[in-house]
C-alpha cells in the first residue's frame, strides 16, 4: 500500500460491511477509492470481477481504471468501472426482456425527448391544456428519478397536471413503440427489474460482492435503490463522498442519501478525510467559512498541513463587461499560464462576456457546456441512419432523415404516412415498405420512399460486419451528404463539412481501439458528457459553469458573479431556491483553486434582457468574512463605463389583485393575489396561455402593463 495519512487508511482497510467516507474537498478520494480497490485485489483476495465501481462521468471511470491497472501493474483489470447509466445499459441489455422489453432497444437523448414530446402535446384531443413540452418532460423525469409514477387513484390537481398525466401515458407509449429508453430509463428500469425479480436481484448480488461509489452526494432515489440492492444480501457497500458538494438537486440528486446513510445501513462505519492536499490555507479558511452556515451537514473542517497563501480576492466592478475586462487583464498581469486558469460562473450566459474580452486580448480559451459537437446537425444527422441500422421501429430518427438530403417525401406526405401507422398502431419505417401498392401517393413520393428503404436494407446489412467508419463513409457516399451540405449552407459548409469529418474521425477511433459493433458505438456515443471531452493541460483559459468545475482543479480560479440573485441564483417558480444548496454550489467553485482565488461582482448587469442598475453584493461575501478577504481594484473606476438607458423603474411594490403584467417568457397574463414584500415580494400570475406560475417579482423578468386592469 503506498503512502496514506492514517484517516486514509482507515478507510481503505475499512472491515467488511456498509461504510461512509466523508471526503471533503481535495482530500484524496479518488486515491482512497483506488487504493480500497487494490486492498481488496491484494490484500483480501477478491477476484477483481467480483468488484463494481459506480461513479457519475465517463472521464472519472476511465481514470480509475486506469489507476487501479497502474497501481497494481497490470496491462487491464477485469473490476467493473463505470457509470450509474452505463452500468444500468450493461445490465438492461443483458435482462431487459424480463421486463417484456426488447433488448435491441435505442437511446433517445434530450433533442429526441423534445421532438418526441412536440409531436404529443401538438396530438392531445382537445379539451387538454397544451402545457410546455420542457414542463411535461420535467414532469416525466422528476417522477422517474425518484422510481414513482402517477398514482392511478389519484384524481388531478389541475388541468395542467391532467394534461401531464395523459402525456406520461402516450410518451412511454411512443418509446415502447419505438424500441427505445431514455437517459432516465437507464437508471429506473434496472431499479424496478431488481425489485420485481429476485432472480435477476440475487444473480447481480452473486456476481458483485463489493460495492464502491463514488460522489455519493450525487446520487438520485433511483441510484439510491440500485446500489442499496446490489449491496443487501453481502452488505459491502462502500460510499464516498461529501454532503458539503451536494449541487444536483435540480436534477434529482437527494443530499438524504448521503445524511442518511447511517440509518440507511444498520452498523455502517464513517470515516472522515478533512486533510487538503490541493488549496492554501487562505482558500480553505474562507471556503470553511462559508459552508459553516449551512445546517444540513454531517460536519467536518478541511485543514492543509502547507501554511499561509495570499488572501482570497475580492473584485466588484461596476458593470459586468468591465467584471470581465479584469479578470483577462489580471490574469495576463500576473502572467498566469492560460492552461492553469478557470473563471467559473453560475449560468452559462455569463460566458458570453469573458469570451469577448479574451478575444479582444489574444487569450485562448475553452468553454465548457457549450454547443455539445454530438449536438450539431451534421451529427445528428448521421446518427439517425445510424439508429435505424439499428432499430428500424425508431420513428423520431426517420421523421429526422426521411427527406435528408431531399428526396422528395415531403410534409404532406409524412402526415399520410404518420396517420396509416396510427390506424395500423405500426412503425413509419413499416408502412414505408408497403407503399407501392398505396395509390394515394404520387409515383415519384412511391419511388423516393422505396428507394430510402432499400438504402436503409443495403446499409444494416452491411452494418453487421463492417466497422463504424467504413460504414459511415458508405452512408455518407450513397446519400450524396457533403454535397448536401456543401448545397444547403453556401456561406458556412467548410466548417459543417469539418464537423462531418470529425465526426468519421471518432468513428476510427472507436474502431482503432476494437470498440465493437454500430450498436456498442452508438452506445457509447449516447453516454458521453461535456467534461468528458475537456482536454486536460490544454493551453486556452477554461471558461465553465460552477457545475460543470466539480471534480476539477486549477492553480487559479475566478469565481464571478457574486451578487444577489446570481450566486446564490434565485428561482423564479414556486418554489423557493435552496439557499444552503446555493452556498454549497459556491463552496465547490473556491475549493478548485489550489494557489489563488479570485471573486468578482458587478453591480450592474443585463440579465433577462433587461438592465439592472443596482444589484446587491452577494451574501456569501459576507459569510465568508471580510477579514478573510482582500479587495482589489479601485473603488470608482477612473473609466466607469455609463450603464446604457433604461426605462423608469416599473413600481414592482404596487402589484395588486388584476395589475396586467408581461413577462419575457411567458408573454402577458394578470396578477391573482401577491405575498410577501420588499426583496421577498411574489405574485400569483395566470398568463394568456393559461399557465399559472409565482414569480419572485424582485428577480423576474416582468413589466407591468401600465393602466390595464383585469
Amino acid at each position: 500500500m503506498i503512502a496514506l495519512n492514517k484517516e486514509q487508511e482507515a478507510a481503505v482497510t475499512a472491515p467488511d460491511g456498509p461504510a461512509l467516507v466523508l471526503a471533503g474537498a481535495g482530500s484524496g478520494k479518488t486515491r482512497v477509492i483506488i487504493e480500497r480497490l487494490a486492498w481488496l485485489i491484494e490484500e483480501r483476495g477478491i477476484d477483481p470481477r467480483r468488484l463494481l465501481a459506480l461513479t457519475f462521468t465517463n472521464k472519472a471511470a476511465n481514470e480509475m481504471q486506469q489507476r487501479v491497472a497502474e497501481r497494481l501493474q497490470l496491462d487491464r483489470v477485469g473490476l467493473w468501472v463505470g457509470t450509474f447509466h452505463s452500468f444500468g445499459l450493461y445490465v438492461l441489455r443483458r435482462e431487459i426482456e424480463r421486463l417484456g422489453r426488447p433488448s435491441s432497444f435505442t437511446i433517445f437523448d434530450d433533442a429526441d425527448q423534445m421532438s418526441l414530446m412536440k409531436r404529443l402535446i401538438q396530438d392531445l384531443p382537445a379539451g387538454l391544456e397544451k402545457v410546455l413540452p420542457r414542463d411535461a418532460l420535467a414532469f416525466i423525469s422528476a417522477l422517474k428519478q425518484r422510481v414513482e409514477a402517477p398514482p392511478p387513484d389519484e384524481q388531478p390537481k389541475n388541468e395542467s397536471e391532467r394534461s401531464l398525466r395523459e402525456l406520461w401515458s402516450r410518451y412511454h407509449g411512443a418509446l415502447s413503440r419505438a424500441r427505445a429508453v431514455d437517459f432516465d430509463d437507464l437508471l429506473v428500469l434496472p431499479a424496478r427489474l431488481f425489485q420485481e425479480s429476485a432472480e435477476a436481484r440475487q444473480k447481480y448480488q452473486r456476481r458483485f460482492q463489493y460495492v464502491l461509489v463514488d460522489e455519493y452526494q450525487d446520487t438520485n432515489r433511483a441510484q439510491y435503490v440500485l446500489a442499496r440492492l446490489l449491496s443487501e444480501a453481502h452488505g459491502n457497500i462502500f460510499a464516498v463522498g461529501d454532503e458539503d458538494q451536494s449541487i444536483y438537486s435540480w436534477r434529482g440528486a437527494d443530499i438524504n442519501n448521503i445524511l442518511d446513510f447511517a440509518n440507511d445501513f444498520a452498523e455502517a462505519k464513517v470515516y472522515r478525510l478533512e486533510q487538503n492536499y490541493r488549496s492554501t490555507k487562505a482558500i480553505l479558511d474562507a471556503a470553511n467559512a462559508l459552508v459553516a452556515h449551512n445546517a444540513n451537514r454531517l460536519g467536518k473542517n478541511l485543514w492543509t498541513a502547507h501554511e499561509g497563501g495570499a488572501r482570497v480576492r475580492v473584485f466588484a466592478a461596476q458593470v459586468a463587461d468591465e467584471e470581465a475586462q479584469f479578470v483577462v487583464d489580471d490574469l495576463r498581469q500576473r502572467g498566469l499560464a492560460p492552461e492553469q486558469v478557470a473563471v467559473l460562473y453560475r449560468t452559462n450566459g455569463q460566458s458570453r462576456l469573458f469570451e469577448e474580452a479574451c478575444r479582444l486580448q489574444g487569450i485562448n480559451y475553452v468553454v465548457v457546456g457549450g454547443i455539445k459537437f454530438y449536438s450539431r446537425k451534421e451529427v445528428k444527422d448521421i446518427v439517425a441512419y445510424l439508429r435505424l441500422l439499428v432499430n428500424q421501429d425508431d420513428d423520431e430518427s426517420l421523421r429526422r432523415v426521411l427527406n435528408v438530403p431531399p428526396r422528395g417525401i415531403g410534409g404532406v406526405t409524412l402526415q399520410h404516412l404518420e396517420q396509416y401507422a396510427a390506424l395500423r398502431n405500426s412503425a413509419l419505417f413499416q408502412v414505408l415498405r408497403d407503399v407501392e401498392t398505396d395509390e394515394t401517393l404520387s409515383a415519384r413520393a412511391r419511388q423516393a420512399a422505396l428507394g430510402f428503404v432499400r438504402l436503409v436494407d443495403d446499409l444494416a446489412l452491411k452494418a453487421r460486419e463492417s466497422k463504424v467508419a467504413p460504414l459511415v463513409e458508405a452512408l455518407l457516399e450513397k446519400i450524396g451528404y457533403r454535397e448536401y451540405v456543401r448545397q444547403s449552407d453556401e456561406k458556412d459548409f467548410r466548417s459543417r463539412l469539418e464537423v462531418v469529418e470529425e465526426f468519421l474521425s471518432a468513428c476510427e477511433q472507436h474502431d482503432a481501439r476494437g470498440g465493437g459493433p454500430l450498436l456498442q458505438f452508438l452506445q457509447d456515443m449516447a453516454l458521453i458528457s461535456d467534461v468528458d471531452s475537456l482536454v486536460a493541460g490544454a493551453p486556452a483559459v477554461t471558461l465553465m459553469t460552477c457545475h460543470s468545475a466539480k471534480g476539477l482543479e486549477y492553480d487559479h480560479v475566478y469565481l464571478a458573479g457574486l451578487e444577489e440573485g446570481l450566486l446564490p441564483f434565485f428561482s423564479e417558480f414556486d418554489d423557493d431556491r435552496d439557499i444552503e444548496e446555493e452556498r454549497r454550489l459556491c463552496y465547490v467553485a473556491m475549493t478548485r483553486a489550489r494557489q489563488s482565488l479570485t471573486l468578482t461582482a458587478a453591480r450592474a448587469r443585463v440579465l433577462y434582457g433587461r438592465h439592472n442598475p443596482a444589484r446587491q453584493l452577494s451574501r456569501f461575501l459576507q459569510e465568508i468574512g471580510l477579514e478573510r478577504l482582500e479587495i482589489v481594484g479601485e473603488k470608482e473606476p477612473k473609466h466607469r463605463k455609463a450603464p446604457p438607458e433604461q426605462a423608469p423603474a416599473q413600481p414592482i411594490q404596487a402589484l395588486r389583485q388584476g395589475t396586467r403584467v408581461r413577462h419575457a417568457s411567458f408573454g402577458p397574463g394578470s396578477v391573482l393575489y401577491t405575498s410577501g414584500s420588499g426583496d421577498k415580494l411574489r405574485a400569483r400570475i395566470r398568463f394568456n396561455t393559461g399557465r399559472t406560475v409565482t414569480l419572485m417579482v424582485n428577480q423576474a423578468p416582468i413589466e407591468i402593463l401600465e393602466g390595464k386592469q383585469r
